[in-house]
């Protein structure tokens, strides 16, 4: 087996020479270009995502013939197999989504944030752009800046409060930019993963349900909690939803541009080489952003994000976490109506259908996995571990999610998630 993605063990046939050079002229702003040499390669390993094939390519070139040049680049395009990965793909604006993050919302809030004394990195620089004939993006390589994915291992609290801060700083700009003449610059995202209708993630759903039902009917203790989500079942994607769609729906919350899929694997850190301290955290895969109430982030990141064990600590996070939102809209001199703790507290209970949701259908997908490393994970089959109903099943049955549920739930019992 191998440590790559079968999928992107080869690249498909339409990244050759020709269109590298395409891509090459159109950033060196058609200046000649001339490819030396170039090597394809898989850009992330076993674990590290899902829907995108991701490759990297190492090119060299020469500029009107005479500068030679070296680059790593980053290329995320839509597999070229039949399956899941692809209907998903095909059938969303993800890549839209991404291509405007990339070239319009991100260099707007970073813009903000630096001329206001707060310059950050968002993300990845963007390369190259294109939906047709084939849809691909191609970024900057973050690994040749000092950057690296966190594997077979969770966050520590530094690290964790580090990513609260660097989102808070893209929440708060957004929040500002959306109450602006120029809100459309983000109020235009609106295709997040539950504002649309796909089969597969509906079927995602029944099944993840299932799976929990059958599993709190396993156990005597777990009877209230069975009883409690089979009758709240069918309020949950309604719910979802809503929230999802509340902006466009004239509804009052917190809006801000979503991340949307934040979780651990869309992250990449950076450390000084000689203390080992901490210096940066970029986030990654902007495809599913929207503006939307920033539960969606933070409900999500609270089981995608955090260890079973930081989990127990998620209110110190989000307090974390909002007051960086506080700090950076004041630097920012944002003039509205600053948001208050307690509605944050109380949108994370008018959206409780979207934590239970994260809890029943998509943490276990992922419970026990991203905590592997990349040896334990080499002979394992993800994309089968992320489609298989048996597989996914076996996942709601392991020992070590059981006894979490045995914590976790009544946490969320007493907090009226359930309600």
């Amino acid at each position: 087996m191998s440590y790559y993605n079968d999928d992107e063990l080869a690249a498909p046939d339409w990244i050759n020479k020709e269109f590298l050079e395409k891509v090459l002229k159109e950033y060196h702003n058609n200046v000649a270009v001339e490819i030396v040499k170039f090597e394809l390669s898989p850009a992330s390993m076993k674990g590290d995502h899902y829907a995108s094939v991701m490759f990297r390519c190492k090119v060299e070139y020469r500029l009107n013939a005479t500068t030679l040049l070296n680059k790593s680049l980053i290329m995320k395009t839509i597999p070229s197999a039949e399956g899941m990965k692809q209907e998903i793909l095909k059938k969303t604006k993800v890549f839209e989504t991404e291509i405007g993050m990339y070239t319009e919302a991100l260099p707007k809030i970073c813009q903000i944030l630096k001329e206001h004394g707060e310059e950050t990195l968002l993300t990845a620089g963007i390369i190259y752009h294109s939906l047709t004939p084939h849809k691909i993006i191609i970024l900057e390589d973050l690994c040749e800046l000092g950057y690296d994915a966190i594997r077979g291992r969770h966050l520590n609290v530094q690290e964790v409060k580090a990513v609260y801060t660097k989102l808070a700083k893209l929440h708060a700009v957004s929040f500002a930019l959306g109450q602006s003449e120029d809100h459309k610059v983000v109020t235009k995202f609106q295709d997040g993963f539950m504002s649309i209708s796909i089969p597969a993630l509906s079927d995602y759903m029944d099944n993840g349900f299932r799976n929990f039902i059958q599993l709190l009917a396993s156990y005597p203790e777990f009877e209230i909690y069975h009883q409690k989500l089979t009758e709240m079942q069918k309020y949950v994607l309604p719910s979802c939803k809503n929230l999802f769609n509340s902006y466009v729906n004239g509804e009052k919350g917190i809006f801000v541009l979503n991340h949307g899929d934040f979780h651990m694997k869309n992250l990449m850190f950076k450390w000084d080489r000689n203390s080992g301290e901490m210096e940066d955290v970029i986030l990654l895969d902007y495809q599913a952003s929207c503006f939307a109430p920033s539960n969606i982030d933070l409900l999500y990141s609270q089981f995608l994000l955090l260890s079973p064990e930081l989990r127990m600590k998620r209110k110190e996070f989000m307090r974390h976490y909002f007051v960086e939102f506080c700090r950076i809209l004041k630097k920012i001199k944002f003039n509205g109506d600053m948001p208050k703790y307690s509605e944050f507290q109380m949108d994370c209970l008018k959206y409780r259908h979207f934590c239970i949701y994260v809890l029943v259908v998509i943490y276990p997908l992922v419970a026990g996995f991203w905590d592997k490393s990349v040896e334990e994970l080499k002979d394992t089959n993800t994309t089968e571990m992320v489609e298989n109903p048996d597989l996914i099943a076996a996942n709601y049955n392991r020992p070590e999610f059981v006894e979490e549920m045995r914590t976790f739930l009544p946490i969320l019992l007493d907090e009226g998630y359930f309600d």
